[in-house]
């Protein structure tokens, strides 16, 4: 048994690395808020990641998500960012990585404790 190539640990990894990203398009976003002519860029993953799940780690290792442009301008100057959805979609990832996380030190966790000798 691989304890480190499954598919457990493949969603967690690609979970933890595809959040961090959408985490920086957020941030891009905000950084631009006043920028005329910016658009709002969005990495979407979820839908490609739970496509992935039934044909194996190797699937999930290549998910990259989808980078789009938001629609719109939001702005007389052309710009696109909207201040209440981008923190809404930040809180989103942030709660999503944090579960990620925890998933990753409740494994590491179970793992110390297997490995852990027993006083006899």
């Amino acid at each position: 048994m691989d304890l480190f190539n499954n598919l457990t640990d493949t969603v967690i990894v690609t979970t933890l690395n595809l959040s961090r990203q959408q985490e920086l398009y957020i941030a891009n976003n905000l950084a631009n808020y006043d920028t005329p002519g910016y658009k709002a860029q969005s990495l979407s993953f979820q839908s490609q990641l739970q496509a992935a799940l039934n044909q194996g780690p190797q699937a999930v290792a290549q998910v990259t998500g989808t980078v789009t442009t938001l629609p719109g301008a939001i702005f007389n100057n052309g710009n696109s960012v909207d201040l209440t959805a981008q923190m809404a979609s930040l809180a989103k990832a942030q709660l999503l990585y944090e579960t990620a996380v925890q998933a990753f030190n409740a494994k590491v966790t179970a793992i110390k404790t297997v490995t852990e000798e027993k006083p006899q």
